[in-house]
């Protein structure tokens, strides 16, 4: 049977390791947001609405709202004793105009009895582990190398850059990279205690491995549709 494990960090990091966070608890900011629940089948069955839950959001500092990209000065021979270094040159490319001002992502709130948290992600995070679900379907195709291994010790897993890790462990069948049959085929993640700092650990019952996945498919097509351009309302 299938099984979800989420697992947060015992500690959140001192310096915020997102975008999303450093925004959001950005000193003097006045932060305009807009969050989009993300919803899926499943959601009317209190164990997977009380356990979790996926929040797309858009966030902007309206106390320094983003400027528009300046457009590049025309080129002048540089002075006698001076040189453009590389570096400078490549500073200049890679600045971002919504740096610091605007920043989209997931806030992941999961609960377990009287405890409850919450985890940041950045967008750029969110296709690392959707893929990780094909990934180790892809396992099965390595043999006869696959046969070899312990199919009991089999797994992958995603950590998020701010401590929220997910795994799944066992055996996969080897069918095609289809989000019902890789559901169908993944093992209990096996109890394990773990000798190092207590840390957040939730180990959910089967249909909820499907229903996540398919929050996060949803936060993602909506944050992919959705950017600073249109946090004032424009959708």
């Amino acid at each position: 049977m299938p099984c979800l494990e989420l697992k947060v960090a015992a500690e959140t990091p001192a310096q915020p390791a997102t975008r999303l966070r450093a925004l959001l608890e950005k000193p003097g900011a006045a932060v305009l947001r807009r969050n989009y629940t993300a919803e899926a089948d499943g959601d009317e069955d209190a164990q997977f609405r009380n356990r979790y839950r996926v929040v797309a959001v858009l966030a902007v500092d309206l106390s320094n709202p983003p400027k528009e990209a300046e457009p590049p000065a025309p080129a002048t021979e540089p002075a006698e004793g001076q040189e453009a270094t590389e570096s400078t040159v490549r500073i200049q490319e890679d600045v971002d105009p919504l740096l610091g001002s605007f920043a989209k992502g997931l806030e992941i709130w999961i609960a377990d009895g009287v405890r409850a948290t919450c985890v940041v992600a950045d967008a750029d995070e969110i296709a690392g582990v959707l893929s990780m679900f094909d990934a180790y379907l892809r396992l099965a195709r390595f043999q006869p190398a696959f046969l070899r291994l312990d199919h009991r010790m089999l797994g992958l897993q995603f950590s998020f850059r701010e401590g929220l890790t997910i795994g799944v462990q066992g055996a996969p069948a080897p069918v095609e990279p289809a989000a019902e049959g890789f559901f169908e085929a993944v093992s209990p993640i096996a109890e394990v205690d773990d000798f190092r700092a207590p840390s957040f650990v939730v180990r959910l019952p089967n249909g909820c491995v499907q229903h996540f996945y398919r929050l996060l498919t949803a936060a993602s097509a909506w944050l992919d549709e959705n950017s600073y351009t249109t946090i004032l309302g424009g959708k």
